[in-house]
């Protein structure tokens, strides 16, 4: 079941993938604005890119796209996170499948899959294959999570201090997300950042979490809080959004990049 929270968190620094930001990924540099750049980083069994970067965004108002996401429509296995341009919305894309998440005329979120709208920032990864590995009992929050993942990857022969795709498929008990909702066009900063998250709650979903780990892109890719950055996307594809607090099920799997 699906709740809108009345108050928008304030705690959360600059969270929200609407606002998580990610400097130059792409098929290539020309899938970005003349003004960007793609930028890349490669691990085993996966390559990762990003454009732009939050802080752009939140502090200095770059709100247009920095992509056209239609130049990655027909890339295989494609995860991917960030906001949608002029923040109104959220992008979320697991294994090729789009869900751009807006905030209806009625308050409730809706769900466009496909490809046409851009990013003024954006990470995203071509992994073709995963390696799971069981998430132990005590990994059950947000917090959690963001610890054990760097732990996994080293525990499967990945390195750490790169920029890292993870995922998660299964049953949650608690996720708290936003969707941007940026409403005409005032001058956009960081009091105004906080303002246009509209914040929901689902109880017992499920999802699959689609993430990404890095000690070196706060601020990028990532909250200036936080080395992980994450969203959802439910079966159905009918919700999405950026996650700000989370309570996993039991028995999940986390999964890494098959390297071999």
């Amino acid at each position: 079941m699906m709740s809108r929270r009345s108050v928008v968190m304030s705690g959360l620094g600059w969270c929200a993938c609407s606002a998580c930001a990610a400097e130059g990924m792409g098929a290539s540099a020309n899938n970005a604005s003349a003004n960007e750049q793609t930028r890349e980083e490669q691990g085993p069994g996966y390559r990762l890119r990003f454009i732009g970067a939050q802080r752009e965004t939140i502090m200095n108002g770059k709100l247009a796209a920095a992509i056209d996401l239609r130049t990655l429509a027909n890339a295989p296995h494609l995860y991917a996170i960030g906001p949608l341009e002029q923040l109104r919305g959220e992008v979320t894309i697991v294994d090729s499948r789009p869900s751009l998440a807006r905030v209806n005329t009625a308050g409730a979120v809706a769900v466009s899959e496909n490809y046409d709208a851009g990013a003024p920032f954006l990470v995203w990864a071509e992994v073709g294959a995963w390696h799971d590995l069981p998430i132990p009992p005590d990994v059950r929050s947000f917090a959690d999570l963001e610890a054990f993942v760097p732990r996994a990857a080293q525990s499967a022969g990945l390195d750490p201090q790169k920029p890292l795709p993870f995922m998660l498929r299964g049953h949650q008990k608690h996720i708290e997300f936003h969707v941007l909702n940026r409403i005409g066009d005032p001058p956009h900063n960081m009091e105004q950042h906080k303002k246009i998250q509209a914040t929901f709650e689902l109880e017992n979903v499920d999802a699959a979490i689609v993430g990404f780990h890095s000690t070196r892109h706060r601020g990028v890719f990532t909250p200036m809080d936080s080395a992980i950055h994450i969203h959802f996307q439910t079966p159905d594809n009918r919700t999405s959004g950026h996650i700000q607090k989370l309570q996993l099920g039991t028995g999940l799997m986390l999964s890494l990049p098959r390297s071999s």
